[in-house]
């Protein structure tokens, strides 16, 4: 926000080689009769004294103008400083924020490489499972009871004196129970190694649910942030709009001054030329009644050396102007 000038700003700058230029010719004025004399100067004292009757004018006017301008100058700066101060704290509100959100940016990554390999253990786990009811379906039973059935089978064949169809039925039923020993054998590895992936995926689950809390955590931090910094620049909206208003009125008042100070100017520059004329007439003037003077003053120089002549008996101007004249020698 741009300052309006108050008063002309002076520059330092490094001396300027000097440049020898043509003395300026003085300025010749023309002689005039001391009727004319009369009248011209007092026409010129005239001039002056409306010249400077109207700069006492135009300080008043300028005063009028800049009354309030301080006071509106030192709202207009409090609430730039106001804008100032806060600035940075809501830029580092952005700051914080946009860290926050990087932040939560790599941890959703993160997240989603977890999520991608716990799909992975789910389907594997999945299939396992498929695999293993199937065993299991083939099995139609416990290992134990699978087992004890074979043991009990295995000994009626090994013992016991059957009938040839018996025995080949015996036989039969034990290869039958050996296959369904086999796949609940089977079953229960496929179990085992399930248990296993289980844990790793839950472990992998447990560690993607501590990301979700750091990022919600973090999420609210950023939310926190990002209100107060959305406060804070609101804030700086509006004090830069009530500040804007102030330099506004400011603006208006050096508006009003501007044309005013360009008179002061115009007239500060013509007062001494005027000045300058008036001075030149007035010793016109001035030797116009220096003659009027010497003539008057001839005429009783010779009044008085007529009567020293008669009687020697002198007034003390008559002797003076003798004296003055050195008509008497002392």
């Amino acid at each position: 926000m741009s300052e309006p000038e108050d008063t002309p700003e002076v520059e330092t700058q490094a001396e300027a080689p000097k440049v020898e230029t043509q003395a300026e010719t003085p300025k010749v004025y023309p002689k005039l009769s001391e009727r004319e004399l009369k009248e011209k100067i007092n026409l010129l004292r005239q001039r002056i004294e409306q010249d400077e009757r109207e700069l006492k004018i135009i300080f008043r006017d300028i005063s009028l103008h800049s009354t309030g301008g301080n006071e509106l100058k030192a709202k207009r700066d409090g609430l730039n400083a106001r804008v100032k101060e806060l600035s940075p704290k809501a830029a580092e509100l952005r700051k914080r924020r946009d860290e926050t959100n990087a932040k939560i940016a790599e941890l959703k990554i993160q997240r989603d490489q977890m999520r991608g390999k716990g799909k992975e253990f789910s389907e594997r786990i999945g299939e396992l499972k498929k695999s293993r009811d199937e065993l299991n379906l083939s099995a139609r039973g416990r290992f134990e009871t699978l087992e004890k059935a074979y043991q009990e089978e295995l000994n009626l064949f090994l013992t016991a004196d059957l009938p040839l169809e018996h025995e080949i039925n015996i036989f039969n039923r034990l290869n039958e129970l050996n296959e369904r020993l086999k796949a609940t054998k089977k079953a229960n590895e496929i179990h085992s190694v399930i248990s296993i992936e289980y844990a790793k995926g839950k472990e992998i689950y447990t560690d993607m649910d501590t990301l979700h809390a750091r990022i919600q955590a973090l999420a609210g931090e950023s939310q926190k942030d990002h209100e107060e910094m959305i406060a804070l620049y609101n804030e700086i909206d509006t004090i830069r709009k009530e500040a804007d208003s102030y330099h506004a009125q400011l603006n208006e008042k050096f508006k009003g001054i501007a044309p005013l100070r360009k008179r002061i100017s115009v007239i500060k520059a013509q007062i001494p030329n005027l000045r300058d004329e008036l001075g030149v007439y007035l010793e016109q003037l001035k030797e116009y009644q220096l003659g009027r003077d010497e003539q008057k003053n001839l005429g009783k120089r010779e009044h008085a050396r007529e009567k020293f002549k008669k009687d020697g008996r002198l007034s003390l101007d008559e002797f003076r102007l003798l004296v003055e004249s050195e008509d008497i020698k002392l």
